[in-house]
């Protein structure tokens, strides 16, 4: 029946061209067109529409065609999506999700990395692309793929390389991190700072104090493995500076890794070694020339105590002027770009670090997700399965459904 009405039906799917991306053209057929969600104006909601298939890979083109099982919403896809840097300017229409998985369903002639139909993957594409991984097959480039082993769940995988990957390219290669390092870690709703605490912890058994900013997700760190955690409480930055205060007592940190932006490395500055400590910014949307000179959204509790020392208060302007911003999607090497991501999903297959997944929603409840992120309610990554049309076609939910059945079943029988 289905097939006898497609052709009636055939001219409504041709609703959409997008036409700054290579997801344009002119007509629209099932048999060619993908379910994607796309952003057509900044600070409106996403909107659920069906968009081009690319029906043959250029030959002149590095590139794979994935068929996306799971993609990652993070906080810059949502500060994208509500419009609030402008100064991206972000090519629209867009389609955000700039961290997904799936499997290779196409490969270009120029296959540099000797991909194969079928090969389990996971890509990390750029934040300013506007064909994203909210769509169920996106076509990227071969640089920014990699494969995934069997034993490692491609939902997982979803979520690990943006965040463990460019902790990782700081901590072994820009910050030298050790053993027994101290190390203070801020942890906004997205999962940068939880990844950093998590490799920090697990891997180079540093001693972390992270500063998260609410109490879930400072449980979630606790569980991680940080030394001490503070939290923020409503803005409070007089309060939050006590409280770091009493965790680091008379100790400084070698590094203070920021994930959450708001200006926080300067409040953390006060608790690095001004001679030999660090300032490191994950921000993406960190600007290094403005921020000497930005007023952070707090003012620094004023100190009762003696005027600090010349020495530490030129130090402490030192740490500002030079902090360092790490983003590994921009990292210029493309060999070093490409192995911290290798080293990331080694170290997932030997179970030496872990991916914290939220809550996973269905693409059609994509609004939902982002107001869930919005609301501080994500206490790690927030995963959108794909290919699942609904809520109740999802397989976790199917999952949840049977466990519930055989508890009533069980309970019934008990009865």
């Amino acid at each position: 029946m289905l097939t006898k009405l497609l052709p009636r039906f055939s001219s409504k799917l041709c609703e959409v061209t997008i036409k700054n991306s290579k997801y344009g053209g002119q007509c629209i057929t099932a048999r060619n067109a993908h379910k994607a969600a796309v952003l057509r104006e900044a600070g409106k909601p996403v909107v659920l529409e069906t968009v081009k298939k690319i029906e043959k890979l250029k030959n002149d083109e590095v590139i794979v065609r994935v068929k996306v099982h799971y993609c990652s919403l993070n906080t810059t896809d949502v500060k994208i999506i509500a419009g609030k840097h402008a100064e991206l300017n972000v090519p629209l229409p867009f389609i955000p999700g700039h961290e997904f998985s799936g499997e290779i369903v196409d490969i270009g002639k120029d296959n540099p990395h000797h991909f194969n139909r079928g090969d389990r993957v996971v890509v990390m594409n750029d934040l300013q692309d506007p064909n994203g991984g909210l769509i169920s097959e996106a076509v990227v480039k071969n640089r920014d793929v990699w494969t995934v082993p069997q034993s490692v769940p491609l939902k997982e995988m979803a979520v690990l390389p943006y965040g463990h990957g460019t902790a990782l390219l700081t901590f072994a290669l820009h910050c030298n991190l050790k053993e027994n390092d101290l190390i203070l870690i801020t942890a906004g709703p997205a999962g940068m700072g939880l990844a950093a605490i998590d490799l920090a912890v697990s891997v180079y058994k540093a001693k972390v104090i992270a500063v998260c900013d609410t109490e879930s997700s400072s449980d979630l760190v606790r569980d991680k493995g940080a030394h001490k955690v503070v939290s923020m409480t409503k803005n409070n930055f007089t309060k939050l500076y006590k409280n770091v205060q009493d965790a680091m007592g008379d100790k400084k940190a070698k590094v203070a890794y920021d994930a959450v932006g708001k200006g926080l490395l300067h409040l953390l500055a006060d608790f690095v070694d001004p001679a030999k400590g660090q300032l490191i910014s994950v921000d993406p949307f960190f600007n290094a020339a403005n921020f000497p000179s930005e007023v952070p959204e707090f003012e620094r509790p004023k100190r009762k105590e003696k005027e600090e020392k010349a020495a530490e208060a030129e130090g402490k302007a030192k740490l500002i002027q030079n902090v360092r911003h790490f983003d590994l999607y921009e990292y210029p090497d493309l060999d070093t770009y490409r192995q911290m991501i290798s080293d990331t999903i080694e170290m997932r297959s030997e179970g030496m670090i872990a991916g914290h997944i939220s809550k996973i929603f269905p693409l059609a409840k994509i609004q939902q997700a982002i107001e869930f992120i919005q609301q501080k309610q994500c206490t790690g990554k927030v995963l959108i399965d794909v290919q699942c049309p609904d809520v109740d076609e999802c397989p976790e939910e199917k999952d949840k459904k049977a466990k519930s059945k055989d508890g009533e079943e069980k309970k019934k029988s008990k009865d």
